[in-house]
């Protein structure tokens, strides 16, 4: 897992599921929750995903979900993703999904979900957005577009 630090930093905890398949380091912020995502979010996965963050975000309003290191992400996943979304917005919170890897960004962006998610292209400017308020839900124009990219 790639680690920025900034100097909010103030506890890490790590958790895997029972088969390895999927690890989540959550760090607490001043300003937010961040949760390292790095493995396969999938039928396997899914549940304990989406029941781990919900769990330790409950009190937070603000979610930093960083993706980068996300290898697989199935319908399952996806389904995960939006609980989290749509749990983090009932309780008016914000959630921003950072660095998407190229194959949740293709399932975001062929749902078209990119276009009512917060998605920020760099973890710095995921922690930058979650700050600012900045909660109209328009993609950044750094991530790319696949209704315009398409090959």
């Amino acid at each position: 897992m790639d680690a920025v630090h900034d100097g909010n930093d103030t506890s890490l905890r790590l958790w895997h599921d029972s088969q390895d398949r999927l690890r989540i380091g959550v760090e607490n912020r001043d300003t937010c929750i961040l949760f390292r995502v790095e493995g396969e979010i999938d039928y396997l996965t899914a549940d304990a995903f989406r029941e781990h963050v919900l769990s330790h975000s409950e009190a937070v309003g603000r979610i930093v979900l960083d993706l980068q290191d996300v290898r697989f992400c199935d319908s399952s996943g996806l389904g995960a993703l939006v609980g989290v979304w749509k749990t983090v917005t009932a309780r008016q919170g914000r959630l921003v999904l950072s660095r998407p890897s190229p194959v949740c960004q293709r399932i975001l962006q062929r749902t078209g979900l990119d276009a009512h998610m917060l998605i920020s292209p760099t973890l710095r400017h995921a922690l930058a957005r979650i700050v600012d308020g900045q909660g109209g839900v328009r993609p950044s124009p750094l991530v790319p577009n696949a209704r315009q990219d398409a090959s």
